[in-house]
This record gives C-alpha cells, sequence and structure tokens, in this order.
C-alpha cells in the first residue's frame, strides 16, 4: 500500500470507531476516542430531535435509549442528510405510521440567528 492508502485506512478504521462501535485503532488515546464518540452520537441525536419533533414527543423519554438502540446498528451514512436519518429513524421506531416530515424551520431559524446548524 502507499502512504496515501496508508492513511485513507487508518481514517476509515477512526471513523468506524467513532460512528460505528469499531475497534480502537491503534495509537489513539481510548477515553478521547469514546468521549468524542459520544459527542458525535448526542450531535446526531440532537439533530433528528430537530428535524423530526413530533417522534421525539411520541417517544418521550423512550426517545434516548430507542434512538441509541437504532444509532448502533445505523451508523451514519455519507450519502445521506440528518433529515433523512430522521426519517429512517421514525419508520424503524414507530413503524407502521404515517411517514414522518421533517423539518427545516430549525435550520432557517438558526441561520437567521447567526448560529451555526447543530450547535444551538
Amino acid at each position: 500500500m502507499t502512504p496515501r492508502q496508508d492513511l485513507a485506512a487508518a481514517q476509515a478504521d477512526l471513523v468506524r470507531a467513532l460512528v460505528a462501535d469499531g475497534p480502537l485503532p491503534a495509537g489513539f488515546d481510548a477515553d478521547r476516542v469514546r468521549e468524542q464518540a459520544r459527542a458525535l452520537h448526542t450531535k446526531r441525536q440532537r439533530g433528528i430531535e430537530r428535524a423530526a419533533p413530533g417522534v421525539a414527543a411520541a417517544l418521550g423519554a423512550e426517545f434516548g435509549p430507542r434512538f441509541a438502540e437504532w444509532a448502533r446498528d445505523n451508523p451514519p451514512r455519507t450519502d445521506s442528510c440528518t433529515r433523512a436519518d430522521a426519517a429512517a429513524f421514525a419508520a424503524w421506531a414507530l413503524p407502521g405510521e404515517e411517514p414522518v416530515r421533517t423539518s427545516r424551520r430549525w435550520w432557517r431559524s438558526a441561520r437567521r440567528a447567526g448560529a451555526r446548524p447543530g450547535r444551538g
């Protein structure tokens, strides 16, 4: 393998460790990777809450545990977005329900307020 291919493989291993419960790559601090993985999970969960607030409301206190269960088997895809993620989670968490309409309002209001999406 070329150095570039080695780097790409190492990066792919790190991404798997961060978002797909992959094994910790050699040379990385386990505590830091675990903390960053937790932060990325929380960011993804909040994005889904904003994109599909009706799902979070319907699940109530079960939203967090159900999302964690779903997220373990459904890591983020490179060809997806938060709205697609929210619709896929809703279809899994609320089977038989009508397809969930995701919202773009949170994005627009955040932009008007000067905030970056996903940061409040």
